[in-house]
């Protein structure tokens, strides 16, 4: 009797992890299909298939354990940032994204605190948070900490995830971060290029890295490099990303080289 409730119970499990598998497999096959029906004029991505990517992390969140739910967690959180990046303009609309993006992170955490995955998308979340809420918001919140004590949990973890991320999200902050006497006075331009050169050395193709990496020596009068990273991302003839994004940042550096070209 106690052997055949035994064999039930690892039935369950086991059909459990086998249908959180496949929904994770069919959710990064949706993913794939995220540049469908992009509208290059508006810049924006149909929001259709990244909606059926959600709604299939949420499944597999609920169904699966271990590092399947680990996986799913961190694939919903980005998403979500896909989702609130990419397919809006509106930023109230983006708010309530960003809010869901990170109430999924903060649960993740509480079950998973050694994922990399999760932190770097925390850090993620939170950064794109702060631009949406506003500098106050983001201070009150302790915004520039929090993506900082990510950051370095995810390099910890794994410095090569997603392209070095932990380097690449960590870099940006350092460039972007005010420094404010007495409140917030590590943020530094020098530390945002160390970070970012490291990042670019991990992952050379990596276009985002790159962008950022290009900004800060600009920010620090290189600015004969700095031009020549963003025409190389402008050369750039195959696609790295993704459809959307590369297409998104090659809008933005475009603009930028053609700012700075003005100065």
């Amino acid at each position: 009797m106690k052997q055949g409730i035994l064999i039930c119970v690892l039935l369950v499990l086991f059909s459990g992890g086998l249908l959180g598998k496949n929904l994770i497999a069919e959710a990064d096959s949706i993913y794939e299909l995220r540049g469908e029906n992009f509208n290059k004029q508006t810049l924006l991505a149909d929001v259709t298939n990244i909606d059926e990517v959600i709604a299939l992390c949420q499944k597999a969140i609920q169904t699966s354990t271990g590092a399947e739910k680990e996986d799913a967690t961190w694939k919903l959180m980005r998403a979500y940032y896909f989702k609130g990046r990419y397919t809006t303009h509106d930023s109230e609309q983006k708010k309530k994204i960003y809010d869901l993006g990170k109430e999924v992170g903060e649960k993740g955490l509480e079950e998973f605190p050694e994922s990399a995955g999760i932190h770097l998308f925390m850090a993620i979340i939170w950064g794109v948070w702060g631009e949406e809420y506003g500098i106050f918001k983001a201070a009150k919140e302790g915004v520039a900490k929090k993506i900082r004590a990510h950051c370095e949990k995810t390099i910890e973890l794994d410095e090569m995830f997603d392209e070095a991320g932990g380097y690449r999200v960590y870099g940006r902050l350092h460039f972007k971060a005010p420094k404010i006497p007495f409140i917030l006075g590590w943020p530094s331009n020098d530390e945002a290029i160390k970070l970012l050169e490291k990042g670019h050395e991990l992952a050379p193709r990596n276009l985002v890295t790159r962008q950022f990496l290009a900004e800060a020596l600009e920010k620090d009068k290189q600015k004969e490099r700095a031009i020549k990273l963003m025409k190389e991302i402008l050369a750039t003839k195959e696609i790295v990303e993704g459809v959307v994004e590369d297409t998104v940042l090659k809008d933005e550096v475009a603009a930028t080289l053609q700012k700075w070209e003005k100065d």
